[in-house]
C-alpha cells in the first residue's frame, strides 16, 4: 500500500512540475505581439458581418514594435469601429484618397500591455488622415461633426482589447468586446491629452480580428498588396 501511495505521490509531483514548466515556458504576450501582422478576417460582432473587404485599402496591416509604437494601414478599420457601419458607408468613397497607403504613408499609434502572459491590452491609434489633419477634417465634415471638433488629430484609445494566439503564434486574435472601453483625445500645445467630444465613446463597434504574422516588413507587405 505504501509503495502505491509513494508512486502516486511521485506522479503528482512530476505532473505538477511539468505543469509549472509549461506555464513558465509560455512567452510574454507583448513579445509575441511584436512584428508585422495583416488582418485576414474582420467581423462586426453586432451583425455577424464580414467587413474585411470593406476596410482593406488595399490591406489592413500593423507593425507593432518592441517599444510599443505602431505604424499601420488601419485608418479605415478604426473609422469603422468608431463611427459604425452607416457612417462608414457615407465616407467609403473618399477613404482611399484620405488614407493614401499606396504611397506608403502610414498611421501611427501605440499599444500598452503588462508583463508576462496577458489576455487584454490597450490599443491607441492616431488618426490624422495622412498626409495631414486636413484630410481627416474632410471625413469628419462628411459625417456631420461640428466645426468645434474638426481641426484636430484624434487619438482613439481602446482599453481591455482581448488578445489571443494560435498554438504556433503565427495567428493572433483581437476582440473589442463588452469589456472593452474607449476614450478619444486630442493634445494641447504642451502635448497633454485633452478629451475630444466630437463623437460618443460608447457607440463603437464590437469587432473580432484575425491577424496573420508576416516575414516581410510593412512597406513590402503594402507594396505587394498594391501591385
Amino acid at each position: 500500500m505504501k509503495k502505491h501511495l509513494t508512486l502516486l505521490a511521485s506522479l503528482i509531483i512530476v505532473f505538477a512540475i511539468s505543469s509549472c514548466d509549461l506555464i513558465q515556458d509560455e512567452p510574454p504576450t507583448k513579445t509575441q505581439m511584436e512584428g508585422v501582422w495583416t488582418v485576414s478576417s474582420a467581423i462586426d460582432v453586432g451583425t455577424g458581418t464580414d467587413i474585411t473587404n470593406r476596410i482593406n485599402f488595399p490591406i489592413t496591416a500593423f507593425h507593432l514594435s518592441s517599444d510599443g509604437t505602431i505604424i499601420s494601414t488601419a485608418g479605415p478599420l478604426i473609422m469603422y469601429i468608431v463611427y459604425g457601419d452607416s457612417k462608414f458607408t457615407q465616407i467609403a468613397s473618399q477613404i482611399d484618397q484620405v488614407f493614401n497607403y499606396a504611397s506608403l504613408d502610414f498611421n501611427g499609434g501605440e499599444f500598452f500591455i503588462g508583463g508576462g502572459v496577458q489576455t487584454r491590452f490597450t490599443l491607441e491609434m492616431k488618426l490624422e488622415g495622412l498626409p495631414g489633419q486636413k484630410a481627416l477634417t474632410t471625413l469628419l465634415e462628411m459625417l456631420g461633426i461640428g466645426n468645434d471638433y474638426l481641426d484636430v488629430v484624434v487619438y482613439h484609445k481602446f482599453m481591455d482589447v482581448k488578445v489571443d494566439f494560435s498554438e504556433d503564434y503565427e495567428t493572433m486574435y483581437w476582440e473589442l468586446d463588452g469589456t472593452t472601453t474607449a476614450l478619444y483625445n486630442t493634445k494641447d500645445n504642451y502635448g497633454n491629452y485633452v478629451l475630444w467630444n466630437g463623437w460618443p465613446v460608447n457607440n463603437f463597434q464590437h469587432v473580432k480580428l484575425t491577424l496573420q504574422k508576416q516575414v516581410k516588413d510593412l512597406r513590402d507587405v503594402v507594396s505587394d498588396a498594391t501591385n
